[in-house]
């Protein structure tokens, strides 16, 4: 696992949310936004006849709609396709520049296979990079939804941040059930509220790894029992921070994930940490979906060093007493 020196990519956002969350009226509010006007968008619709990009403004006429099945099916390679048309469209100037992309997953997708195709995909073919996932919840039904529909459990679980959608509709009690049911599901992502669609750019885009959003994210994730409790949404899905204050070899980190990616893939939804390093005053920002890792990035700066070692793993049926055991044993 090498580590990523360099930052000349795009950032590609997802964003994902249960059907009727409020994810086309977010873009159409986002999109207006002058300081986003250089953003391409993906659209993908579940059916082989696309509605969504007809509720679309203007503001987004160039989208590129994807309406040829499930998006949990077929992402991978329609996701790619899909970028590297953006890229000839844009070298050829029928596109203008864009410096970011945003990619609208179908209500009923798991955002995986979509943060997979950036993650595995050739990089010469598109130099793009995963800044964030951004799951929209419904404040009416976000707590009801969580608990009956595995769908909506995921794209929770994957959340970098979570955008709690119609606060102005809902009670006090069906915002805090969801509130709950989101930090349950997922301890470090943060939660913003959103009123009538309208969301600030800067709670979606441009969520990379600075030292501030990381400690965020982390400090989140260990908010309750010092972080050596797992956090649970029914039997299924728990939240397991592990931590070291003492600097650790990123070589031993790099196989002890290798090894769990490997071997549990399938039951890791989400991976996000920072590692500290020995001899260095900078950390090491590891993250990973599933059996995919995203490539490691150096973060500097008095607040990365200051956060030690905190990864957040959030999977589904692991024990939180293995996975700190695993951890250990590999890395001391």
């Amino acid at each position: 696992m090498a580590l990523d020196h360099g930052t000349n990519t795009l950032p590609v956002t997802i964003i994902t949310g249960f059907l009727g969350s409020g994810k086309t009226t977010l873009l159409n509010r986002l999109l207006r936004h002058p300081e986003l006007a250089d953003t391409a968008v993906i659209v993908n619709e579940f059916g082989a006849v696309g509605l969504d990009h007809l509720l679309m403004e203007p503001a987004i006429e160039d989208a590129v709609l994807l309406a040829n099945g499930c998006i949990c099916c077929t992402v991978r390679g329609d996701i790619a396709d899909t970028l590297d048309l953006l890229w000839e469209r844009r070298a050829s100037g029928a596109l203008p520049p864009f410096r970011r992309i945003a990619i609208e997953t179908t209500g009923l997708a798991d955002p995986a296979p979509v943060a997979h195709a950036l993650l595995a995909g050739p990089e010469a073919r598109f130099a793009c990079r995963l800044d964030g996932i951004v799951t929209t919840v419904d404040a009416l039904h976000g707590a009801a939804q969580l608990a009956r529909q595995a769908e909506a459990r995921a794209q929770v679980a994957l959340a970098d941040r979570v955008l709690l959608t119609k606060t102005d509709l809902a009670d006090p009690e069906a915002i805090a059930a969801a509130e709950a049911a989101i930090a349950g599901l997922n301890p470090g992502a943060p939660i913003r509220h959103v009123l009538a669609g309208a969301a600030d750019p800067a709670d979606v885009f441009d969520l990379g790894p600075e030292a501030g959003r990381i400690a965020v994210w982390l400090g989140e994730g260990a908010h309750a029992g010092h972080g050596h409790l797992p956090f649970r949404h029914g039997p299924q899905i728990a939240a397991t921070v592990l931590r070291s204050d003492r600097p650790i070899a990123w070589e031993r980190v790099a196989l002890w994930l290798d090894s769990l990616l490997s071997l549990q893939g399938d039951n890791v939804l989400r991976v996000k940490g920072v590692v500290r390093i020995p001899g260095e005053d900078r950390s090491i920002v590891v993250q990973a979906v599933h059996h995919v890792p995203h490539p490691p990035a150096f973060l500097a700066g008095p607040a990365a060093a200051a956060m030690g070692t905190r990864i957040v793993v959030i999977a589904r049926g692991l024990s939180a007493a293995g996975l700190r055991a695993s951890f250990a044993a590999a890395t001391e």
